[in-house]
Order: C-alpha cells, then sequence, then structure tokens
C-alpha cells in the first residue's frame, strides 16, 4: 500500500498518512479532528442560539425576531463552510465518501442540518405569520441528539468515528 507523509506548516495537521482502500478514508483520515471541532462549535452555537430565542422572545416573537434565527444560522454556516473551503483539493473531493466512513460524523451533521432547517423555518415563517416558536422546539431534540453523539467522541478520545 503506498504511504504519503504530510506535512504543512501552520496548518494544524502533521504527518497524516493517505492509504489505499485498505479501510481508511484515503485523503480526509487526517482531517476528521478538525472537521469534528467545526461542527461541535457549530452545534454548541445553534443550541445556545436556540435555548436563547426560545427562552428570550417568550410567547410573542416578532417579525424583527426572525432576523435573530438568521444571524444565528450565519454564525453556524459561516464557519462549517470557511473550514471546508480550506481543506486541500484532494480532502474536499473524498467528502463523498464520508457517509460510508465516517458515520457518526455524518449522523452528527445531519441531525445539525435538520436543526439549522428548523430555525430558517422558523425564520421564515415568523417573517411571513409571527407568533409561533413550534420549529424552534423541533430543533432542540436534534441538537440534544447531536450533542450526545459529540460527547461521545469526545469521552472515547475519538475511537469509532
Amino acid at each position: 500500500m503506498p504511504c504519503v507523509s504530510l506535512a504543512r506548516k501552520g496548518s494544524g495537521v502533521r504527518n497524516v498518512q493517505i492509504f489505499g482502500s485498505a479501510g481508511t478514508l484515503s485523503g480526509v483520515s487526517g482531517y476528521d479532528a478538525r472537521l469534528w471541532r467545526v461542527l461541535d462549535r457549530a452545534l454548541l452555537i445553534l443550541a445556545v442560539g436556540t435555548l436563547a430565542l426560545l427562552i428570550g422572545l417568550g410567547d410573542s416573537p416578532g417579525r424583527a425576531d426572525s432576523a435573530l434565527g438568521l444571524l444565528i444560522l450565519a454564525a453556524a454556516v459561516l464557519p462549517i463552510a470557511v473550514t471546508v473551503s480550506r481543506l486541500p483539493s484532494h480532502a474536499r473531493a473524498r467528502l463523498r465518501e464520508l457517509p460510508r466512513r465516517r458515520r457518526l460524523l455524518t449522523v452528527t451533521a445531519f441531525l445539525a442540518a435538520c436543526a439549522a432547517m428548523c430555525i430558517a423555518l422558523w425564520s421564515l415563517h415568523n417573517a411571513l405569520t409571527p407568533g409561533t416558536l413550534a420549529p424552534l422546539a423541533l430543533a432542540v431534540p436534534a441538537l440534544a441528539l447531536a450533542g450526545v453523539a459529540t460527547l461521545g467522541v469526545r469521552i472515547t478520545g475519538g475511537r469509532g468515528r
């Protein structure tokens, strides 16, 4: 099996081993920690923002409060977009293999996307007809499950990602 070592100065990734198709995700395996870190941060932003909206708005959200939901989405999605765009081209090309090889990362990202979609739908619905917090309440269980998954990865030290 061919093995390539990569040491990029200042990138935070050292000695990334890229193997063939012998069970590892070639090209992305060294960047798992970076993807988990940005996903953790996005989940934290979404969870704190959702709870702040639920608690702060009470039972009467106004149309202007939709902008707060959009700001929370932007604060969560922007770091993910920047991180993925800064991945090397060989790692970005292999992101399509993540669902088969990194199931927990994929499930956690899916739950975060579901929560983000609930916040986006609430922002749209609230901008048109204000008064309901139901989509925000639906985002909380998805964020809780995603938080349990990331907590499990942190406790096990990244094994079984």
